[in-house]
């Protein structure tokens, strides 16, 4: 590997870098300049999150720094690197630039078909030159130049690059030359590579086993490897232990969940036990963790007294174990699980289904609760409660959002689908598409029942299995009609002026903080994010998220509904793009973006924002339906007429539940915390 020698000349950075990019650098200096109080006033030294030092930079400051990295790399064009190196080297080439030349931990990454590089190194074959960023004196920039900002084509395959890399794309820009464009990364502490680059688990004794003895089986096998759960662990450990402040461990951010603390217990006791009950063996010390963290609660939103099983936590804070406690059991229930695997891997203990169906199972829960324990402290994000109330941190390591320049590029594709930016002046009909008569298929075959004829392990029919929870199975078809879908779910904006003139008939989304302007006498919207609110003008764009019965009474008013589990499923199929394809999932964004499906073409695919969305369909059973016995009572204890079939992924559903088609999630229709959004479709009569 050939490391660089020196960079180019720092005044050919415009060359390759957007007009109308340079002259939004050139409004926000002057908006930053303006705001400040001195020419000498303090500057974040990082534009990273930090709970150790606070800046008192503003966010144009703030932004600032990141739309304008000290360094920038330039690459050849997408296409012309791939046919010199694999995708996988490519990664590691961009890793070990950005660990030379990241400045602040910031890098900015141009790829471009221009050869005219005043001056080229090389690494592994690619020939790459660096410049230096400097300032320059633009004129201020208008509506109409900083709607140019979209998405550079081959978009989806460089997110699967960076996250293969360990990087993340902060924001992205074009350049005023063909075919070219522009990244500002950044390393975070969890980056999640695509499934496609997610190796399923085999034990390591069979590579010595010839393969022209093994069957080939068309299936997605999804068995969870140790690294895999090292890069969960690092998600959970950051949200558990750096983003809830210690005074809130013992505080419910909402009354219908347990206590913060709880959920830090529950998550290895769950394993613990699983663990148990796939190869025996007693419980991790404490023992007594197993009855007060089993099992979580989810009561009826409208009789909170009533609920399904569940463990009796404490009643007093002083009678709740200590974190470092629960610290300790978790990291013994881990190393439990690693003596498993070496365990199979060695051969001494032999790969059952029911051992590789709790691995999934354990992996995929602790998935689910990453979700729903945010979703819970978003409700506590600051700038928004009593100064007397702790306040959830921000995830440490992730850039700020450069909130005004991703809304510029969310408003840009907005107005593909030709609609209106303001809440006040929504069009009462959105961009439809017409899908059906066609035959949806749901689900996968993979009963628990049929684990037991595979006991004899390690056969391909264990390893190169896809494995997922009991309401997926069977493999079942059903009839959709036709019917016409709006592209978009609806939108925050969109649902604002539904809320503002319906004077109260529905409650304003638990998403949103409504407060009065004194000035104006004008009630204003903001949106809760896990940084703290934003103003509606930035997030009027994203997908709302709120309660089933109130997308229900928000799509009759426009003379339609919510869509059947059916007709959601052929929709995705149709137009939705999973993570790998580019999806805001798998904290590849901390909050919603714009959709972008259709929004090139009536046709094309994209994504729905990065939320999950309701159907009308009732969580129930069906036909050939067989419960685990693992984790008793997961779907059946919720088929009781409340919870309706949820689909999609959230930005924080993690990669391997958001890639597998056939996931369903439910919630409680009246629910309002959960990150799911909704479309309205049309039924078309004959």
């Amino acid at each position: 590997m050939t490391t660089p020698a020196s960079t180019a000349n720092p005044g050919h950075i415009d060359r390759f870098v957007s007009d109308s990019f340079s002259m939004h650098l050139n409004l926000m200096r002057t908006e930053s300049t303006s705001s400040s109080s001195s020419l000498d006033s303090p500057r974040s030294s990082s534009p990273f999150s930090d709970h150790d030092s606070c800046s008192s930079a503003s966010n144009s400051e703030l932004e600032l720094d990141l739309l304008d990295p000290s360094t920038y790399v330039y690459l050849p064009s997408l296409a012309s690197v791939s046919s010199i190196v694999s995708i996988e080297h490519l990664a590691h080439i961009l890793s070990h630039l950005f660990d030379l030349h990241a400045v602040g931990g910031v890098l900015g990454l141009v790829l471009t078909s221009d050869e005219n590089f005043t001056k080229k190194e090389e690494m592994d074959g690619v020939e790459y030159s660096v410049l230096k960023s400097i300032s320059t004196t633009h004129k201020p920039v208008t509506e109409f130049e900083i709607s140019t900002l979209r998405t550079p084509a081959n978009h989806a395959i460089l997110l699967n690059v960076f996250s293969l890399a360990g990087l993340r794309s902060i924001v992205s820009l074009p350049s005023s030359r063909p075919n070219a464009s522009t990244y500002i990364l950044e390393r975070p502490p969890v980056v999640f590579p695509s499934m496609s680059h997610t190796p399923s688990y085999e034990p390591a004794y069979l590579s010595t086993i010839s393969s022209s003895s093994k069957t080939s089986v068309d299936s997605i096998p999804n068995i969870p490897t140790l690294a895999e759960w090292n890069t969960l662990w690092s998600a959970w450990d950051l949200v558990t232990l750096r983003m809830i402040p210690s005074e809130m461990l013992l505080q419910k951010p909402i009354d219908l969940r347990h206590k913060c603390l709880f959920y830090i217990g529950h998550i290895p006791t769950f394993l613990d036990m699983l663990i148990s009950k796939a190869v025996g063996g007693e419980p991790t010390e404490p023992k007594y963790f197993w009855n007060i963290f089993e099992r979580g609660i989810d009561p009826h939103v409208d009789d909170p007294d009533h609920c399904h099983n569940h463990s009796v936590v404490p009643e007093s804070d002083s009678d709740w174990p200590s974190l470092s406690t629960i610290i300790q059991f978790r990291d013994g229930v881990r190393s439990r699980l690693e003596n498993l695997y070496a365990e199979l891997d060695s051969g001494e203990r032999v790969l059952t289904r029911r051992i590789a169906r709790m691995l999934v199972m354990c992996i995929e829960h602790e998935g689910w609760h990453v979700e729903t324990l945010l979703y819970m402290l978003i409700q506590r994000s600051p700038g928004a409660l009593p100064s007397n109330l702790p306040t959830t941190l921000p995830p440490p390591g992730f850039a700020l959002p450069p909130w005004d320049s991703l809304a510029a590029q969310w408003d840009t594709t907005w107005d593909s689908f030709d609609m209106p930016k303001s809440d006040s002046d929504v069009k009462s009909k959105t961009k439809t598409v017409s899908l059906g008569p066609a035959t949806v298929v749901l689900g996968h075959n993979d009963s628990e029942g049929d684990d037991p004829h595979f006991e004899g392990g390690n056969t391909e029919e264990v390893i190169n299995h896809e494995y997922g929870w009991d309401n997926e199975s069977p493999s079942r078809s059903l009839t959709v009609g036709q019917f016409k879908a709006e592209l978009r779910p609806v939108s925050n904006g969109e649902f604002a002026q539904y809320w503002r003139r319906g004077n109260g008939k529905v409650p304003a989304p638990k998403t949103w903080i409504i407060t009065d302007n004194e000035t104006t006498g004008e009630t204003e919207i903001q949106v809760r994010t896990i940084y703290g609110p934003v103003p509606l003008r930035i997030a009027h764009t994203w997908p709302v998220l709120t309660a089933y019965d109130d997308l229900e009474a928000y799509a009759k008013s426009k003379g339609g509904r919510m869509p059947t589990e059916g007709e959601l499923r052929l929709f995705l199929d149709t137009y939705e793009v999973e993570y790998e394809g580019g999806g805001n999932s798998g904290f590849r964004n901390w909050h919603p973006v714009c959709p972008t499906a259709g929004s090139a073409s009536p046709s094309s695919k994209g994504t729905n924002g990065g939320i999950w969305e309701w159907t009308s369909t009732p969580f129930q059973g069906h036909a050939g339906f067989v419960g685990t016995n693992l984790f008793t009572g997961y779907s059946e204890d919720f088929w009781d007429g409340k919870h309706h079939v949820v689909l999609g992924a959230s930005y924080a559903t993690i990669p391997r539940l958001s890639s597998r088609r056939t996931v369903r999630n439910f919630w409680q229709h009246n629910y309002p915390y959960a990150w799911v959004g909704g479309r309205v479709v049309y039924s078309v009569d004959h």
